[in-house]
């Protein structure tokens, strides 16, 4: 049996779902959203996420033992009580998603309820990005010598065909299923981020109201078409080409698995997408997209000026919300 859920650590589940859930769209639904919209129900969309996020959910939760986060708040105590101020992480998250700043949901929420786990997250999330950079560069910079090898230029990552030919439906097919396994590994990742406002042992009523949570907030994002967020996305090259994500989706979803064995420690998600993208933009300007360093420079600077912003917020809330509680 879990322990009496509070009237305050419900909203604050509710509000971290949907802030969570609408900002790191960004990372593993945006490309699959891009690439299916017009080619695809948005209800079929939502079914197929909607499946994988419930069998990893259930999964979890049954493997440890009704700890639906995949053990990792191991390190992140429940507050001996929750107030008002433990609301804000969410809204701040909220709030930075409608900018357009991709904020680690990471950094704002978790670091808020145990801010002595910063360096741990800081240094690990650090890490995810190194090693994500440096798979991008190398797999993008890898395809363009192979490319070029073969006389194709380099820089035809062809955008996909308004019709849908039957190579674009087997590229559709396999972005369908990398999504799925990216989307699992994300969720393995950022589900402490929501279930922190929860007990650790959820019975199953309290599981089955969460679960019914998520796939309502995963039905707004799919229907939203990813949200203000997307923008992000958008600014890359190629991220609308069924078989460009489709390799996104796969690097990721395997950076992913990879860093979740190394530690248990949580770390930011939107920090290894924005470096796995850095990697990759660096491969195509370097391989004759853009033979102006500059343009790696506008590509990538915004993002890491808006993360850059995302983890002060993140400090400063983490800072404030023990000396709003404090007060309260």
């Amino acid at each position: 049996m879990s322990a009496a859920i509070s009237p305050l650590q419900a909203l604050g589940f509710l509000l971290a779902s949907y802030a969570v859930l609408g900002n790191d769209a960004l990372q593993t639904l945006g490309p699959f959203l891009a690439a299916n919209r017009g080619r695809v129900p948005k209800g079929w969309q939502a079914l197929f996420l909607g499946a994988v996020l419930v069998a990893v959910l259930l999964l979890g939760w049954v493997r440890g033992g009704g700890d639906p986060a995949w053990g990792r708040l191991a390190c992140f105590a429940l507050p001996e009580r929750f107030a008002w101020p433990d609301l804000i992480p969410p809204l701040a998250v909220l709030l930075l998603t409608q900018a357009g700043a991709p904020v680690s949901t990471s950094f704002l929420v978790l670091t808020a309820f145990q801010g002595s786990n910063l360096p741990a997250l800081l240094i690990h999330s650090l890490a995810g990005y190194g090693v994500a950079f440096l798979v991008g560069s190398l797999a993008y910079g890898g395809a363009a010598l192979v490319r070029r090898s073969v006389g194709v230029g380099a820089d035809r990552e062809a955008p996909a065909a308004t019709a849908t030919p039957p190579a674009t439906r087997l590229w559709l097919t396999l972005q369908w299923l990398a999504t799925g396994w990216l989307w699992s590994q994300w969720l393995i990742q950022d589900l402490a981020n929501l279930y922190i406002y929860l007990p650790r042992h959820l019975d199953g009523p309290a599981m089955a109201g969460s679960l019914a949570v998520l796939v309502v907030g995963l039905c707004l994002v799919v229907g939203q078409n990813g949200g203000a967020i997307q923008g992000v996305l958008a600014s890359k090259s190629a991220t609308q080409d069924p078989r460009a994500t489709t390799l996104i989706s796969s690097l990721y979803g395997l950076i992913l698995f990879g860093l979740a064995r190394w530690s248990p420690m949580p770390l930011s998600t939107t920090w290894v997408f924005l470096g796995l993208l850095g990697g990759r933009e660096l491969a195509l300007t370097w391989g004759g997209r853009d033979p102006k360093a500059m343009g790696l420079v506008r590509s990538l600077g915004p993002d890491l000026l808006k993360a850059g912003l995302g983890l002060g917020v993140s400090v400063a809330v983490a800072l404030a919300v023990p000396l709003l509680k404090g007060s309260s």
